[in-house]
This record gives structure tokens, C-alpha cells and sequence, in this order.
């Protein structure tokens, strides 16, 4: 009896590259709370996609399960959004601390 393809490995290819593309709409929006809130939850789901497909017993007679193989790259690339994410807030509060220094420095008189 021939083993059908599982429907877990096809979470791969459909579902974890659009839960890609909101994480990277995500770095696009303005509240930060909002931003962290769905890069956070982005990577959540691609967790349990992968950490599901990759639990699940295989016999020997299956085959690869190229499903999990794919969802670690997926769950590797949003891991790099996180850090995209991390990067782009931590320059964005150094910009913003620089430019409030020198609003500072250029507001008080001099004698």
C-alpha cells in the first residue's frame, strides 16, 4: 500500500512564506508595540509549523520530510527579520537620542 504525500510538509510552501511577507510588512509600521507584537507572533507560528512537522514519526519507508527542511529556513529567515527588527529600532532610538542632543545643545544660549 502506497504511503500518501503527508498534508502537514504542504505548510511549507503556501502558509509560512505569506506569514513571511506580514513579518516583513510588520518592520513598516508605526506603533512599536504593534511592530514587536506581530514579528513576535510571526515567528511563534512558523515555530509550531515547524517544530509540528519536524515531531512528527516517520518510517523509514517515507521519505525525506522536505516540509520540516523547508520550514527551517523559514524559521531561519524570520529569526533574521527579528534581528532586521532589533537593528532598525536600535538605530532608530540612537538617531532620535542624537538629533534631541543637538536640539538641546543648539537651544541653550551662550554666555
Amino acid at each position: 500500500m502506497p504511503v500518501a504525500d503527508p498534508w502537514h510538509d504542504y505548510l511549507a510552501l503556501p502558509i509560512a512564506p505569506l506569514v513571511l511577507f506580514v513579518q516583513i510588512g510588520a518592520l513598516f509600521l508605526r506603533p512599536r508595540r504593534l511592530r514587536w507584537g506581530v514579528s513576535l507572533a510571526c515567528v511563534a507560528g512558523i515555530s509550531a509549523m515547524f517544530f509540528y512537522v519536524a515531531s512528527l514519526p516517520e518510517r523509514p519507508d517515507e521519505g525525506v520530510n522536505i516540509g520540516a527542511g523547508v520550514l527551517l529556513l523559514w524559521w531561519l529567515i524570520s529569526l533574521g527579520l527579528v534581528l532586521v527588527l532589533v537593528a532598525r529600532d536600535v538605530i532608530g532610538m540612537a538617531f532620535r537620542a542624537g538629533r534631541r542632543r543637538f536640539a538641546n545643545r543648539n537651544a541653550s544660549p551662550s554666555p
